[in-house]
């Protein structure tokens, strides 16, 4: 299915493209999701994505917006990929702590979440919203107000 999204993407506009990738691998790992939860994976990759790559690839389909917190997950995802390669690379004897010394813990990205205070995005499907009784996905319940 990932790879169905990446021919798709590819078949878009090229200045559309970086766009498609970020949502297809933004949704295929936001809300992680445990190896021996069954029940929502099969929710949330096959039958969720399923419809979302078959409107995605219909051809009148040509640009597509991401949200700040696409990016945000993304630029994190770098940032920690960059971080460990350049701590593994660099562990040998030159990155030691002096003695008695803490290593500082990573900082968080300019323009996280509790930086921006809710800048009136609304939370999509797996994300928590600002109070208005949604709730996540990831934990295991349906998004909306509930109430059935």
């Amino acid at each position: 299915m990932y790879r169905q999204g990446v021919k798709n993407a590819f078949s878009k506009p090229l200045e559309a493209r970086p766009a498609f990738l970020l949502h297809l691998r933004y949704n295929f790992r936001v809300p992680k999701l445990a190896k021996r939860d069954y029940t929502a994976i099969e929710h949330q990759q096959l039958r969720r994505m399923s419809h979302t790559l078959e409107m995605l690839s219909s051809s009148s389909v040509t640009r597509l917006n991401v949200s700040g917190n696409m990016v945000d997950w993304w630029d994190n995802e770098i940032g920690q990929r960059r971080m460990a390669s350049s701590s593994s690379s660099t562990t040998d004897t030159h990155s030691l702590p002096e003695a008695g010394k803490t290593p500082e813990p990573p900082k968080k990205p300019e323009g996280s979440e509790s930086e921006k205070g809710g800048q009136g995005d609304k939370a999509g499907p797996g994300e928590k919203s600002g109070g208005d009784g949604e709730q996540a996905l990831g934990d295991g319940k349906m998004p909306g107000p509930g109430g059935t």
